[in-house]
């Protein structure tokens, strides 16, 4: 079964989990071999706030004529791929192919969030195994530094 949301990605079940892509599934099996529990895709964070328009816009539609553009204006979401609580820091990994033409913009609105609302956090953007070992490694590192610092200015 193709995913059409992911480029060039096979989507495939693992212990009754739908993952989008096989190396989801790898970096999945990675994680509960090292004694990690994570969570595939179980938080959806807003981004950005969507609004109901005041200011009439008026745009083409399908048939090229003029008309009112006023529905609301939905929320931008970001939904990672793995989270997971390692010791004291919340860990957020996104499983990386190919970047379609929204992802960087989500990213940056995504780290701006992590800024102002979880600041114990580390986000890592993952393509490979080798990446996610290197990445774990980084985690450990982070939170032993995070863990020593805390409550110090």
């Amino acid at each position: 079964m193709e995913n059409k949301k992911i480029k060039n990605a096979t989507s495939k079940e693992y212990n009754g989990i739908k993952f989008k892509s096989i190396v989801e599934v790898s970096v999945y099996k990675h994680l509960l071999s090292l004694g990690f529990k994570p969570e595939y895709e179980k938080h959806k964070y807003t981004i950005w706030e969507g609004f109901k328009p005041t200011i009439p816009f008026y745009n083409q539609n399908g048939k090229k004529e003029f008309v009112l553009q006023d529905k609301k204006i939905i929320d931008i979401t970001y939904t990672p791929d793995f989270t997971f609580q390692y010791k004291s820091v919340f860990v957020i990994l996104e499983i990386k192919g190919f970047e379609n033409d929204t992802f960087p913009m989500k990213k940056k609105m995504f780290r701006k969030y992590l800024e102002e609302k979880i600041p114990n956090a580390i986000f890592c953007e993952v393509r490979t195994i080798k990446q996610l070992k290197q990445s774990l490694k980084i985690i450990d590192d982070y939170e032993k530094s995070y863990s020593q610092n805390k409550g110090t200015c």
